[in-house]
């Protein structure tokens, strides 16, 4: 049946009842490898093999092993989802049709796979989650006051009146949005790439799962293949999916990164949980571009760090006074979100947070030449945008503060920096510097 559906790969993978399996196949211990074969629609035998261990006793004996390596290594959560995801593929499939995501083609090419696990990856009966906290262990400091003019509508106001409960973090991120010439670049990017860190843990975990278990066939992803991320951690009981289509912990909130183990190993699945965003609506109603169409429904073609990070053509005219002054990601929906009062600090020196990629300037970050760029980013996230589109999202950030500095003295050195780079060999960035300097018309050029 598999063979006349059209699977790509004659191996069929066999989940199992341990009882069934010993009936057939001789009698087994738990843990051990089983291997048969089935007989296909064209005459031919097809082999097949499972790692199975029982759903009851044993089984959870070593999920919980599993899970204390895990901490060993830093992560804050294992789960265990099984792979049959054919729930979430309406959703998916309606997502792309209505070209939510944009530009990046990726999302398309893999079609359906990122919901069907054993696909990506044939054999695979199992996917073990990992949750890791990742923000820094020292909150960082805002721009001198000396350089963070008021804005036009006067000075900042303190976060804390206008976001009851939340935590001295997201206070501090939020101060930032009132001082226009600050350049805010997302929380998670200020450290070490993510994926590097929990690729080379999730690496670790997987070795050690074969060591001392049994012998593993396996793949390990983080943000890098057709993987439905997010509704397996949701089915394995990291949290559950807010309206900002982000996951979410009632002890983390969700500022955590995520990664995964394909395993041809049958593990017992750990316990999803409930939502409990309620009718709050405060990651909807914060988010600058109102990118969040509908609750747990993403439009990316809106979203700033969509706009910031994935695309690389012209940023929306319409949409280029919205970005205020994020040059790098965004977590507005993050940082009102009640559940983050909760979020974790890191226990991973990797996350700390570089020199330059927090409390800079605007005008200093756009000086940065291609060399300081790649020198800066190194092991970065961020240096896969490349020094050009860098400079393009600080254009429009810079635009943006030109128009929210209501003195010209201090809007001088703004307009100076945009000036040095009006001749840059790349058009995409001419034209934005274009842009930001007509943000500055009606506007006197001296005291």
């Amino acid at each position: 049946m598999a063979h006349q559906r059209g699977f790509a790969s004659p191996q069929i993978t066999v989940q199992g009842n341990e009882r069934l399996a010993q009936r057939w196949l001789g009698r087994q211990r738990c843990g051990k490898l089983l291997r048969g074969s089935l007989k296909g629609p064209d005459g031919g035998f097809y082999n097949w093999q499972v790692n199975t261990i029982s759903a009851h006793g044993e089984g959870s004996l070593w999920v919980a092993k599993i899970q204390a390596w895990g901490r060993a290594l830093g992560f804050s959560q294992i789960g265990i989802a099984g792979v049959d995801l054919a729930s979430a593929e309406p959703g998916l499939s309606a997502w792309l049709a209505q070209g939510f995501h944009g530009d990046m083609a990726y999302m398309a090419a893999h079609g359906l796979k990122r919901a069907r696990p054993a696909e990506l990856l044939p054999g695979t009966v199992s996917v073990i989650t990992a949750r890791m906290d990742y923000l820094p262990a020292q909150p960082t400091a805002p721009m001198p006051e000396t350089v963070c003019p008021e804005s036009a509508q006067g000075p900042a106001q303190p976060a804390e009146q206008t976001t009851p409960g939340a935590a001295g973090w997201q206070s501090v991120e939020l101060a930032r949005l009132q001082r226009p010439q600050e350049a805010i670049v997302s929380l998670y990017a200020r450290g070490r790439d993510y994926h590097k860190v929990l690729r080379h843990r999730l690496q670790r975990l997987s070795a050690q799962i074969a060591t001392e278990l049994t012998p593993l066939g396996c793949r390990v992803f983080c943000d890098s293949a057709p993987v439905l991320e997010v509704e397996l951690a949701s089915r394995s009981g990291l949290g559950w999916r807010g309206k900002h289509t982000l996951l979410l912990h009632r002890k983390a909130g969700s500022m955590f990164f995520l990664g995964e183990i394909f395993v041809d190993l049958a593990l017992p699945p750990t316990m999803a949980v409930s939502a409990h965003c309620g009718d709050c609506r405060a990651c909807i109603e914060v988010c600058p571009t109102q990118a969040i169409v509908a609750p747990g429904r993403l439009d990316a073609r809106r979203c700033i760090s969509y706009l910031t990070i994935e695309h690389a053509g012209p940023i929306p005219l319409a949409l280029r006074p919205l970005l205020g002054n994020h040059i790098y990601g965004c977590d507005d929906c993050q940082l009102v979100c009640p559940w983050n009062k909760f979020a974790k600090r890191s226990l991973l020196p990797d996350f700390e947070v570089r020199d330059g990629l927090a409390g800079s300037s605007l005008v200093a970050l756009f000086g940065w030449s291609e060399a300081e760029f790649l020198r800066r980013t190194e092991g970065s996230p961020i240096r896969r945008i490349g020094h050009e589109r860098w400079l393009r999202n600080i254009a429009v950030a810079l635009g943006n503060a030109i128009r929210q500095t209501a003195s010209a003295g201090q809007r001088q050195p703004l307009l100076q920096a945009l000036q040095s780079r009006q001749e840059h060999p790349d058009a995409l960035l001419r034209e934005h510097v274009a842009w930001a300097l007509r943000e500055n018309d009606g506007h006197p050029l001296s005291p």
